[in-house]
């Protein structure tokens, strides 16, 4: 359901953005929101300083249930930030780029405490359907970290990954 919604909205913002024909690529000094169907930061920010490099933004809040009979809420927090360059500037864009996240999880019993880390190189491609609107698809690697502190007398533990690979699609409007 979540992917034909976002079909459905891309679609929308495509037909709303203008003409296809009338896409250029990225603009120096845009500002742009994305929406991503798969990461803990379903909308992030991005300024293009210049046609073709950005940086990037994001906060993530999230707050859902367990759906377990002990019916415990859990609460994400997060900050992500990043750079990308752009290899090509035309309505078919790719690009490459860093970035750097940071999360935390608490649940509502106390007995959760998890803290994400991670520093991550990407790359990928924007294609611009128009000139405020455009879809994206990345792929992206490097250092993982987590560490999850049980309340109590359980042991904390430490997990560390490099290489741990993720994709992303997601959809853009520049304003």
């Amino acid at each position: 359901m979540k992917k034909i919604t976002l079909v459905g909205a891309t679609l929308l913002l495509a037909m709303v953005a203008g003409n296809a024909a009338a896409a250029n690529g990225p603009t120096a000094g845009a500002m742009g929101l994305n929406i991503d169907t798969n990461t803990n930061f379903p909308i992030t920010g991005k300024y293009l300083m210049t046609k073709d490099t950005a940086v990037l933004a994001g906060i993530g809040l999230s707050m859902r249930d367990n759906g377990q009979p002990t019916n415990s809420k859990f609460t994400d927090l997060g900050i992500m930030a990043g750079f990308r360059k752009y290899l090509k500037t035309d309505d078919f864009a790719p690009f490459i780029g860093g970035r750097f996240e940071y999360s935390t999880t608490r649940d509502s019993t106390g007995t959760v405490d998890l803290t994400d880390f991670g520093i991550k190189l990407e790359a990928g491609a924007e294609y611009f359907l128009a000139k405020q609107f455009s879809v994206e698809g990345r792929v992206s690697f490097g250092y993982a970290s987590q560490d999850r502190k049980p309340v109590g007398t359980a042991t904390s533990t430490k997990s560390t990954e490099f290489g741990s690979a993720s994709a992303g699609l997601s959809a853009n409007f520049y304003f």
